[in-house]
C-alpha cells in the first residue's frame, strides 16, 4: 500500500487530477452503473434540465478497451514529463494551460457538436508538446520517423484510419485549439515581428495562481514564461540534456505512444 502511494504521489498534481477524473467518469460508465450518454455534453440538457457537469464530464469519458488503456497510460506518463519538464512543476500554468484548452475546444465543438471532447483534449496537449519541442522527432510504429511539426496531424490521420470521419474531427479540433493558445500565449508575445507583439492576455490571473497557494511560482506567466524558449535552449546549451530530452521524448525514434500524447 505504501508503494501504491508512492507511485500515486509521484505523479504531478495537474496529471494526477486528470487520471482521477478520467477515471471518476469512465470507470462507472464501463460498470454499467451510469450511462455514458449522462455524461456526454448534450446543449439543451444543460440549459433546459441545469445538468451542468456536463461541459465538463465530457472531457473526461475516455472510452472503452485497449483504447482507453493506451490514452490512460499516455496521459500518466506523457503529461507527466511535459509537467515536470516544460512547465517545471509549476501547477498554476499547467493547470491554466488545461483550461484554457479546455475552453478553446469547447468553442469550436460548439459548431459541430461531439458530444465528448476526450481526444480533442488529448490532441492539444500534444500539439502544446510539439511546439515546445520543435527539434525532436517521433517514430510512428517504428516505421517512419517525421519531426514534431508533422506529429499532430500524422496523429489525426491516424484517427481517420482507425476510427472514421467523427473521431479525425476530434483531432482537428484539439489541433486548432493548441495553435490557437500557442499563437496567443507564445507567437505573438514573443516570436512575432516586432510591431505585431501584444502582451499575452492568457497569462493566468493573479487570483488563479493565488488558489494554488505560495508554491505557485508567482513571477511566471507568458510574459516571462517560455516552455517552447525553454526546451530548446536547454538543449542547445546543454548537450548531455539535449541527449536526456532526445530519450525521454523520443528524438531517436521512440515509437508512437512513447513519444506524445
Amino acid at each position: 500500500m505504501a508503494d501504491f502511494s508512492a507511485v500515486i504521489n509521484s505523479v504531478p498534481p495537474v496529471t494526477r487530477a486528470l487520471l482521477a477524473a478520467t477515471a471518476v467518469v469512465t470507470i462507472p460508465c464501463l460498470l454499467g452503473l451510469i450511462s455514458p450518454a449522462s455524461v456526454a455534453l448534450i446543449w439543451p440538457r444543460v440549459l433546459r434540465k441545469y445538468e451542468v457537469w456536463r461541459p465538463l464530464t465530457s472531457f473526461f469519458f475516455g472510452g472503452s478497451g485497449f483504447p482507453l488503456i493506451y490514452d490512460f497510460f499516455l496521459i500518466y506518463r506523457n503529461s507527466s514529463a511535459m509537467e515536470r519538464e516544460v512547465y517545471r512543476n509549476d501547477t498554476a500554468e499547467y493547470a491554466w494551460l488545461h483550461l484554457m484548452l479546455g475552453i478553446l475546444i469547447a468553442t469550436f465543438n460548439s459548431l459541430v457538436g461531439l458530444p465528448f471532447l476526450f481526444r480533442p483534449l488529448l490532441h492539444a496537449q500534444t500539439y502544446v508538446w510539439c511546439r515546445a519541442n520543435p527539434t525532436v522527432k517521433v517514430s510512428i510504429f517504428g516505421l517512419l520517423t517525421i519531426p514534431t511539426s508533422l506529429y499532430p496531424p500524422a496523429l489525426i490521420f491516424l484517427d481517420l484510419l482507425t476510427g472514421g470521419p467523427m473521431k479525425a474531427l476530434g483531432g482537428i479540433l484539439g489541433l486548432l485549439s493548441g495553435h490557437l493558445w500557442w499563437f496567443i500565449s507564445t507567437y505573438l508575445p514573443l516570436h512575432a515581428p516586432t510591431h505585431l507583439r501584444r502582451p499575452n492576455p492568457l497569462a493566468p490571473p493573479v487570483r488563479f495562481r493565488a488558489l494554488f497557494g505560495p508554491s505557485s511560482h508567482a513571477s511566471t506567466g507568458y510574459r516571462t514564461y517560455r516552455p517552447e524558449a525553454r526546451s530548446t535552449a536547454t538543449a542547445a546549451n546543454n548537450p548531455s540534456a539535449a541527449a536526456a530530452m532526445r530519450h525521454r521524448w523520443g528524438g531517436s525514434g521512440q515509437r508512437l505512444g512513447g513519444s506524445a500524447l
